[in-house]
């Protein structure tokens, strides 16, 4: 198994290369959330897929000192921060909503926004969490997953492998088909009535439209 052998005792959890590929991961994330956000009105932290991108990442890498479980938890954690700040700053709702409307705001104020929002999640999480999760001692599904996951993949570094290589190729086929609606954009709206001689049916708007 080599790298993916759960190790605890060799390397500190809050170590800096599970710190940088966490904000690298959520950095990704953060941008997927904004894409997809933007069209859906909803977003997602990505606790799970930046687990098993992180863990892919140094099974790949082949690191003198293994990658532990620990490590991926605090990457996963980092990343998902990240990707949850589109959503709790506002960037997929109601920043967008007051463009619409008129109001724009400069760069540095959404950075300074941002960064009030994010401290108040940190001031805030020590007691909801000893709230929430030492007394109530609640189960979250997405941490429950994100655990479940971390501990699989570990468990099997073939499989983690292949999981993340399934991962890139539906990311390589996903941004394929976004470069080819870019130069093209009519793959958007193939004209399947026009096509079957329903003209008249295409000129009162019925067709179909594809979402990239």
């Amino acid at each position: 198994v080599g790298m993916m052998t759960p190790t605890y005792e060799a390397v500190d959890p809050l170590s800096p290369r599970a710190v940088i590929a966490g904000m690298m991961v959520g950095f990704v994330v953060s941008a997927m959330n904004v894409s997809f956000g933007l069209k859906a009105g909803w977003g997602q932290g990505g606790s799970v897929l930046a687990a098993a991108v992180s863990i892919g990442l140094f099974s790949a890498m082949k690191p003198k000192i293994p990658f532990t479980q620990l490590e991926a938890n605090v990457c996963q954690t980092v990343a998902s921060a990240a990707g949850s700040m589109t959503m709790a700053a506002g960037l997929i709702g109601p920043i967008p909503a007051l463009h619409l409307l008129g109001l724009r705001y400069s760069v540095w104020t959404m950075m300074t926004w941002g960064a009030s929002v994010a401290f108040l999640g940190v001031f805030f999480a020590v007691p909801l969490r000893r709230h929430f999760l030492l007394e109530s001692q609640l189960r979250f599904p997405s941490g429950t997953a994100t655990a479940e996951t971390i501990k699989s993949m570990f468990a099997d570094a073939r499989r983690a492998k292949s999981q993340v290589g399934t991962l890139i190729h539906a990311a390589t086929f996903a941004a394929g088909t976004v470069v080819l609606t870019w130069c093209f954009p009519w793959v958007l709206r193939p004209p399947v009535f026009t096509t079957l001689g329903l003209a008249s049916a295409a000129r009162w708007g019925w067709g179909i439209r594809i979402h990239a």
